[in-house]
């Protein structure tokens, strides 16, 4: 049994820890904490002033803990996502609430003794598959795992299903204005976690998720320092929009559907608006995907690309798509999890609240709502 005074060093190092993870400065935290001045918190790290049971909870949940994590004398070091498109300086904070997602998540499966299959899809790639031809590559393994997970003629509307639900991954969607398009985590305690910007539009949605798969089925091909901070095109980058291209459009089905829009053997500016939409994918997309199918030239591509009628009349033809397709925080997966979870008794109502960011006042009409009726859910179990 670890004694009394060892545990409290213990937990004034996890509360320091979990602030600087945070990205919370001490000023900072102090106040959001409610604390009158930064040198009551800073007693408490330093081990000068007890924290009281009101003061953690208050912060694990700004800090994105579970209380657990307070408690357990063990100090391990959060996985470290890989970002795109970072230039935000609050980057910490949005990792912690992925992190506690994740951690969540994860604890449901545990609790559950369900089985992950994220594995499935990391073959044994390393670096000498991309050393010769790397683009060649990254399009070829764009064709095999388009086959492997059955996505069908048009992956775009399929690839979120079945990446949640197949392989199990874990799909965050956080409303993160312009400064981050999604990361990825690869971790055997937490599985696989992929971050999504809510408010990107649907089509720029779906191809990062195409982007960050690449990421997860090469996490140990690419180092972090070759792959970047998402600020530059590295190889590895470019390597991961050319995967998305090739799984979101896979040839066949692509110009299958070309010959069919395109009349007088001319690509026009609706045709490769009308595929886009067809697809799910950006026009930008198409059009690169239809430059290295050599169906055009990468002149015509940027042609197109510069006409400002071009993007006008894109934008018009899919403003109503981008404003009703908006996707929920959670996953479904983890929601009805939880649910499972709390009328097995295996979290409490309180836990369950916590994981679902919702008032305990609203957790039956919540329960309600997603079809886990107690009456009904308790004759299903038994049966």
């Amino acid at each position: 049994m670890v004694p009394i005074e060892t545990r409290k060093e213990f937990l004034d190092k996890k509360i320091v820890s979990a602030r600087e993870a945070a990205g919370f400065s001490i000023t900072e935290a102090a106040q959001k904490l409610g604390f009158k001045n930064y040198q009551t918190l800073s007693a408490i790290e330093k081990g000068v002033r007890k924290v009281n049971a009101h003061e953690l909870i208050m912060m694990a949940r700004l800090y994105g803990r579970n209380l657990d994590y307070f408690l357990d004398s063990d100090i391990v070091n959060d996985p470290i996502p890989l970002w795109r498109k970072t230039k935000r300086t609050d980057i910490n904070q949005v990792q912690r609430q992925f992190l506690s997602f994740l951690e969540n998540y994860s604890n449901l499966e545990h609790l559950l003794g369900l089985k992950r299959r994220w594995k499935d899809v990391q073959k044994n790639y390393d670096r000498d598959d991309f050393s010769v031809d790397g683009f060649e590559q990254a399009d070829k393994l764009g064709a095999e795992i388009h086959n492997y997970l059955d996505l069908g003629s048009r992956p775009s509307f399929n690839l979120l299903n079945v990446l949640e639900n197949k392989l199990r991954f874990k799909i965050l969607h956080l409303s993160l204005g312009d400064g981050i398009s999604g990361a990825s985590v690869v971790d055997n305690t937490l599985g696989v976690g992929i971050l999504i910007n809510a408010k990107d539009v649907p089509w720029r949605r779906n191809f990062d998720l195409a982007h960050e798969l690449f990421h997860v089925i090469t996490w140990n091909v690419f180092s972090p320092e070759e792959i970047g901070n998402g600020q530059k095109k590295t190889r590895p980058e470019q390597y991961a929009d050319i995967f998305a291209s090739s799984l979101l459009l896979p040839e066949a089905h692509l110009l299958d559907i070309l010959k069919e829009t395109v009349t007088d053997n001319k690509v026009r500016l609706i045709d490769i608006i009308e595929l886009a939409k067809d697809f799910g994918v950006s026009t930008e997309a198409i059009l690169w995907r239809l430059v290295n199918l050599k169906v055009l030239k990468k002149s015509q591509a940027q042609k197109f690309l510069d006409n400002p009628d071009f993007h006008n009349v894109d934008r018009n033809m899919r403003r109503r798509l981008y404003d009703r397709d908006r996707p929920s925080k959670f996953p479904s997966r983890f929601i009805s999890l939880a649910c499972r979870s709390l009328m097995e008794g295996k979290i409490s109502r309180g836990t369950f609240a916590e994981y679902l960011e919702i008032d305990r006042a609203e957790i039956d009409a919540y329960l309600n709502d997603a079809g886990f009726v107690e009456e009904n859910y308790a004759k299903i179990a038994a049966a």
